[in-house]
């Protein structure tokens, strides 16, 4: 399993009150092998793990919200 430290690089507001602070941290655990900080996102095997993931951290938001799903917004660390 791999787990992933996720830090907002930007204050985002998704409709429906979503809000997330500019250095707010999330961590998030992939049950899978070959993922990376690269290919977190773009992983589509991963996909439906990370929306479970970010439901447990308080962030509902479908799949398809690239203002949420998107390795632009976040820096990955992996631990």
């Amino acid at each position: 399993m791999a787990t992933f430290e996720l830090t907002a690089r930007y204050q985002i507001d998704r409709i429906g009150g979503l809000h997330i602070e500019r250095g707010q941290t999330f961590s998030i655990n992939i049950n899978m092998t070959g993922i990376t900080p690269t290919n977190l996102f773009g992983n589509s095997r991963c996909a439906d793990q990370l929306v479970e993931q970010f439901k447990f951290n308080g962030i509902n938001v479908p799949k398809t919200d690239s203002g949420v799903y998107n390795s632009g917004v976040w820096d990955i660390k992996m631990r």
